[in-house]
């Protein structure tokens, strides 16, 4: 009786096994078949295997983090974030025609609408500073209200400060 079964990848020979490197050039997924390649590249003792593994294991953490600090990321957030900055004017005009007047805090905001999201929100700087999640900057004025956003360089009052594109009539 045969006790050594053997694995589906023992089966495999290392040549084919190689070829499976490429897919290390698709983040995530060669984070997966680089730790197995990496793996079988001990078991084989096989340097090569574990070069390939390795490499494609590294790829996927190096991708994401060049693709989260290039421009091209910072401009998308930039503008979702006027987007988003944009829903919160037109909240804001219709809380004031409901109301006759703006809220005092974009908290209130969801008491007209239960699907505005307020977790993010503040209307103060202190609280701004406190917050790292925070994103908006409102506070009402006399017969208007201030709205923004801390730009790319995560500061508010800075000339890269983020405002809303969407202008209401008055």
């Amino acid at each position: 009786m045969n006790t050594d079964k053997k694995t589906f990848f023992d089966k495999i020979s290392s040549q084919k096994l190689y070829r499976l490197g490429f897919t290390g050039l698709f983040p995530n997924l060669g984070l997966v078949t680089g730790g197995i390649l990496l793996f079988h590249g001990f078991k084989r003792k096989d340097l090569k295997m574990k070069i390939i593994g390795l490499a494609s294991v590294l790829f996927t953490p190096l991708f994401w983090f060049l693709l989260e600090h290039s421009d091209l990321h910072k401009k998308q957030l930039v503008e979702l974030t006027k987007h988003q900055l944009n829903e919160v004017v037109k909240e804001l005009e219709f809380y004031k025609s409901k109301n006759s007047q703006y809220p005092d805090s974009l908290g209130q905001l969801k008491s007209q609408n239960k699907f505005f999201n307020d977790q993010e929100l503040f209307n103060n700087e202190f609280n701004f500073k406190k917050s790292k999640s925070a994103k908006f900057y409102y506070k009402k004025t006399e017969s208007d209200y201030v709205l923004k956003s801390f730009g790319p360089d995560l500061i508010l009052n800075t000339k890269d400060d983020i405002y809303p594109e969407l202008k209401i009539e008055k």
